[in-house]
């Protein structure tokens, strides 16, 4: 009876072995799907986010829009997203490889359409990049670490981002000064560089009088030629929403003290926002219609001269745009923040 039991145990042993081998195949397996997962997602973050920064990187490079007629610049665009692409790292190596696309993005099909087609108010300038680690792509697939021992030895990934460049249809309370920028005034700055510096932008003078047809004062929708009024929209901004479209007043004459340091000279070294008009309609005691928004860095100011000194920034966006739209025929226009769609 006794040597029965003891065999009988003896027999259980074998089976608990067999048991403990089985349970660590399986956490074997388990840690092996665990590493080599989150190893996978890791990596595929690294080149979503390369993608992104390059979509928004080149769609901003879009803008100023070049040649006649206006259109995106395509190929600074490209180059910025690659450009930026390869500062980035994934997998512990630094990204060389990506694709990008430009064109316009539908925004009733959400796909991104030929830089040919006449676009239309659904269509917006943007840039696609995709990024991939696959063979010859940024160092090749990814090694699997565990994965091997179920035959999985690499694994390709890939990102793709779209993002676009708008234009603002109105700007929030506060946006603008009350100096409105003529189409005119525009066109012959807009790509006018220093001829001592070639990289720098052209600054000229805004309001001296030299030039009929470049700026007049606005009290924007309240009809008021009351200094104290003036002085209250220089440092505090136009008091409610302004939209593309809208009429607003120019007031006619320029008092020297609205260009002295505490007033428009307060914005010295700084980007303000101008709402642009035609020359034809600067006549005193007028209203004229808004066709666009202008960004304008103050580098000097003159209070007996009755100027403000400074040049187009084109690297400036608008912090607070109301909704998208696209750009004026003509009117070269500071843009909204680039966005990402995909």
């Amino acid at each position: 009876m006794y040597q029965g039991v003891k065999g009988f145990v003896a027999g259980r042993e074998g089976s608990v072995a067999v048991s403990v081998a089985v349970v660590l195949v399986v956490l074997l397996g388990m840690s092996a799907v665990a590493v080599d997962y989150g190893h996978l997602v890791s990596v595929q973050s690294e080149l979503k986010k390369a993608a992104e920064a390059g979509a928004l990187a080149g769609s901003r490079f879009l803008v100023p829009y070049i040649g006649t007629p206006s259109t995106p610049d395509w190929i600074a665009g490209q180059n910025k997203a690659t450009q930026t692409v390869q500062l980035n790292r994934a997998d512990q190596q630094m990204l060389t490889d990506c694709q990008v696309q430009y064109g316009y993005w539908s925004l009733i099909t959400k796909t991104l359409q030929s830089a040919g087609i006449i676009p239309t108010a659904s269509h917006l300038p943007a840039v696609q990049v995709t990024i991939a680690k696959a063979a010859g792509q940024n160092g090749g697939p990814i090694q699997m670490y565990f994965a091997p021992i179920f035959g999985v030895l690499t694994r390709d990934l890939s990102a793709r981002a779209a993002a676009v460049i708008s234009f603002p249809k109105g700007v929030g309370a506060g946006a603008l000064k009350p100096m409105v920028a003529t189409k005119t005034i525009i066109n012959k700055y807009w790509n006018s560089f220093d001829p001592l510096n070639p990289g720098q932008p052209f600054q000229f003078k805004l309001g001296d009088g030299s030039q009929a047809e470049d700026t007049m004062w606005s009290t924007f929708k309240v009809d008021s030629n009351s200094n104290a009024y003036t002085k209250e929209l220089i440092l505090n901004g136009n008091p409610e929403p302004i939209y593309i479209g809208d009429s607003v007043y120019l007031q006619p004459g320029a008092r020297a003290v609205d260009y002295g340091p505490d007033e428009m000279g307060k914005f010295i070294n700084q980007t303000v926002v101008l709402p642009i008009v035609d020359p034809a309609t600067l006549v005193e005691k007028t209203m004229a219609p808004i066709l666009g928004f202008i960004a304008f860095y103050i580098t000097g100011y003159s209070q007996g001269g009755k100027y403000i000194e400074g040049y187009f920034d084109k690297e400036y966006t608008i912090a607070n745009p109301q909704g998208v739209g696209l750009p004026n025929s003509g009117v070269p226009s500071t843009p909204n923040p680039p966005k990402l769609v995909y």
